[in-house]
């Protein structure tokens, strides 16, 4: 079982050299891939339209679909920047809003982009429910799909915090991730906080993993999965 990790690509820009990076990427995938596992902000804005996608993703969907043709199983997790799906993305692969068990050889992992763990993080909370609530997406559905892309790209630069640096991994963090391995879980993967760490616990069941997925856009950094063993890596 041969399987593949990435997040915070924030694909914006078919030009973008990390964007033609990931084409790239994806045309190089072993052969022998099962999984790619997207955990999320793979897209710098992402809304489901019923009809329509943004064309600036076209490259990558074509890539993506081209995957799933090979019978590759493409999951999407859904980041700060992926507000809805769609049918295109569920087309392709499976989507998932929120943390989700993945069984591989037998074990269950605990996958999420890891944006939701901070329970103290009231403010992003109360952002989270709002663009996602069905009456702010059916205002995106009837606002012109360009004049949304313009205003997605303001908040999304005023919001990035991957210029070169990383995010501090708040305790709350931590904790969380705790508590979820005490339960069956083998080990724990997210991204969102931009850097390729493993952090060891301590549980009533031995030592497990959390692994936090370096980001895309800086590092091209990816997670495999293959034996039963987890390595970094860097395109």
């Amino acid at each position: 079982m041969k399987s593949i990790f990435l997040a915070d690509a924030h694909l914006r820009n078919p030009n973008d050299k990390a964007y033609r990076d990931l084409l790239t990427f994806f045309k190089k995938l072993p052969k022998d891939l099962d999984h790619l596992f997207i955990l999320g902000d793979f897209f710098d804005f992402w809304h489901g339209y019923q009809d329509v996608v943004f064309s600036a993703y076209i490259p990558i969907l074509a890539a993506l679909e081209k995957l799933s043709g090979k019978g590759i199983k493409i999951h999407f997790f859904a980041g700060n920047h992926e507000i809805s799906w769609g049918p295109y993305l569920k087309n392709i692969g499976l989507c998932y809003n929120k943390g989700t068990t993945i069984k591989l050889d037998g074990q269950k992992f605990y996958l999420s982009h890891g944006d939701r763990l901070n329970p103290d993080d009231r403010i992003y909370h109360l952002w989270y429910s709002f663009i996602r609530h069905p009456w702010t997406l059916r205002i995106i559905d009837n606002l012109p799909s360009s004049l949304i892309w313009k205003i997605a790209g303001r908040l999304s630069h005023g919001s990035r915090s991957y210029n070169g640096t990383k995010k501090m991994i708040p305790s709350q963090v931590l904790s969380s991730s705790a508590k979820i391995l005490e339960r069956d879980f083998s080990a724990i993967i997210i991204g969102h906080f931009h850097q390729a760490r493993r952090e060891t616990f301590k549980t009533t069941q031995g030592l497990k993993p959390l692994y936090l997925l370096g980001d895309w856009i800086n590092d091209r950094s990816y997670l495999v999965y293959e034996d039963g063993q987890f390595r970094f890596h860097e395109f």
